[in-house]
């Protein structure tokens, strides 16, 4: 693709006094939405030099576009090869908007401020980790439940299984399913919901088919589900689970009884309801 008229001008600075320019790199990742999101900046000193930087690791993305967010990184690979070359946008969810000029710094240290300036979906790779290693994963939610729930239920663990996973002889031969509560006539799973959109349905899936699977073959009558959520959610994540629970439990048996908390105590106190429930109607 041939370089436009006017941004070939762009090889030099668009005023004598200005050291070269910028060009911020915005996208679309959903075209039928008109978003557009920053994904990188690059510059052009006086003499035709180029310098791009592009987001290069998932970060919030993974948050706002889920599995999508790896094709928002390949359209950013995109439009660097393109910068680099000289070329126009290589794709109509592109866009090089500037050009902006720089005064009295490098191009280097220009690209870098306007990038940490104006790419806000570059999260630092330390805040990364950090956020993974709060993360309360699935087996953390069934420790902190299981904890609570002990203190309530004294001595008696029949209702926590000594180990959550049960080995089934089905038509088909055996099967291994995650079943951590094991009331008489139950089963039920605790799960966590700080997961991503997609990780979540899966894992909700899959504790609805290993319940049902527990139902068919052990006889348990009455189902149970219960997620622990993250008290530190935003708003955009607290939807999102909303919208994979609502996906999920429009699917599940009637007879499963789903729950959810952002207290561990409180989430003990709802599961240890139900099991006395069980007990009562036996």
């Amino acid at each position: 693709m041939s370089l436009p008229a006017a941004f070939a001008k762009t090889t030099t600075a668009p005023s004598p006094e200005a050291a070269g320019a910028l060009y911020i790199v915005r996208c679309e990742p959903d075209p039928f939405t008109g978003e557009r999101l920053n994904v990188g900046v690059f510059g052009v000193e006086r003499g035709g030099r180029r310098l791009a930087k592009m987001l290069q690791q998932p970060g919030r993305l993974e948050c706002l576009y889920g599995r999508a967010a790896s094709d928002v990184l390949w359209l950013a690979k995109a439009a660097e090869e393109a910068a680099m070359a000289g070329l126009a946008e290589p794709s109509p969810q592109l866009r090089f908007d500037g050009p902006m000029p720089y005064y009295h710094s490098t191009l280097e240290d220009a690209v870098q401020h306007a990038f940490a300036e104006m790419v806000t979906a570059a999260l630092p790779q330390r805040d990364r980790q950090a956020a993974a290693a709060t993360k309360v994963t699935d087996d953390d939610a069934l420790e902190l439940v299981s904890q609570a729930l002990k203190g309530m239920i004294g001595l008696d663990f029949g209702l926590i299984a000594n180990t959550p996973h049960v080995l089934i002889d089905t038509d088909r031969g055996p099967w291994t399913v995650h079943v951590p509560l094991q009331p008489k006539r139950g089963a039920g799973v605790i799960r966590s919901a700080d997961y991503g959109p997609q990780s979540l349905k899966t894992h909700l899936m899959d504790s609805v088919l290993d319940l049902e699977c527990a139902a068919t073959y052990r006889q348990r009558r009455d189902l149970g589900l219960f997620l622990l959520r993250p008290s530190a959610h935003s708003p955009r994540e607290a939807m999102q689970v909303d919208d994979v629970v609502d996906s999920v439990m429009r699917r599940a048996p009637r007879n499963l009884r789903f729950e959810q908390a952002d207290d561990p105590a409180i989430l003990a106190k709802m599961i240890h309801d139900w099991s006395r429930g069980l007990s009562a109607d036996a």
